[in-house]
This record gives structure tokens, sequence and C-alpha cells, in this order.
């Protein structure tokens, strides 16, 4: 079996995984939740996104990586976890501008994905020695991906509700 199998497979199966742990037992609590308090752990989820700077390490991936790219995944990715932090706090004290700051964080870290992920799969990284990126991949990554649409899906509702309100 071939590597872009393997992670694909992997991939799918966290994905499942994860989907459903949240679907079953974080979505019903977060759901009884007011949009700034159910909105904080997804938002703070991305904070662990500093680790995307590892692909600027040296000797954590293949010499033959390319360093924009590395460059680019790392600090779009660094970028994300700072937002993250700043959006959370501003959940946390209802600042006027979080929900705003929230939209605007979960399209600059979902865009992040959407333009890293068909870029990293174009060079083929995951037939080198990408290290700890791997688990990262198939671990963090699809956790990034729920908790994103979730995000997205609670701020489509919040903004229905308030039109209907």
């Amino acid at each position: 079996m071939d590597n872009f199998t393997i992670l694909n497979m992997q991939a799918a199966a966290g994905l499942l995984t994860f989907y459903l742990a949240f679907r079953w037992y974080v979505f019903p609590r977060l759901g009884r939740l007011g949009i700034h308090e159910a909105l904080v752990p997804m938002v703070l989820i991305h904070g662990l996104r500093y680790l995307g700077m590892v692909f600027m390490v040296d000797t954590q991936v293949y010499d033959a990586f390319p360093d924009d790219l590395a460059f680019t995944v790392g600090m779009w990715d660094y970028t994300t976890a700072l937002l993250a932090i700043v959006t959370a706090i501003a959940l946390r004290r209802r600042w006027a501008y979080a929900i705003p700051l929230v939209w605007f964080f979960n399209v600059f870290g979902f865009t992040d994905l959407l333009v890293a992920f068909p870029r990293v799969f174009g060079i083929g990284f995951y037939n080198y020695d990408i290290g700890t990126m791997w688990w990262a991949f198939v671990t963090i990554g699809v956790v990034n991906v729920i908790s994103h649409v979730y995000i997205f899906s609670r701020l489509i509702t919040h903004l229905k509700n308030r039109k209907h309100a």
C-alpha cells in the first residue's frame, strides 16, 4: 500500500472518530450554551496551530521541502494560532467585536487549510520524512476542519436568529 493511501485512510478514520466524538459528546453540550461560551473551546483548539511552524525547522522535514511553502504553512498556522488566542479572550470577555473577530479568525484559518492542503499534497509530502507532521495532519488537522465547520455553522445560525428576532 502506498503512503498516499495510508495517509488518507488514517485521515478518514481520524475524521470519522473525532466527528463522532464531537457530535455525540461535545456539540450537544455546546448547543446548550450561548454563542460566546460555545465558540471559546472550538476557537481555542486552533491555538495549537503554532505546531505548523515545525515545517520551518531544518531537522523536522526532508531537505527538499520547499522553503517558501514551509514558511507559508508555518506563518499562516502561527498567525491562526495567535488569532485563536485573541479571539478566545474576546469571546470570554464578551468584547463588542468578538463575533466579527470570530468570523475573521475562522475565514482566515479555514482559508489557510484550503490553501495549504493542496500545495503540500501537490508536492507529495507523504512520500518523504515529515516527522511529527504526519501525526499532526491525521489528528489535529482533522480536528481543525471539524471545529472550523462547527464555528461556521454556529455563526450562520446566530445570524439567522438575529434576523428573525
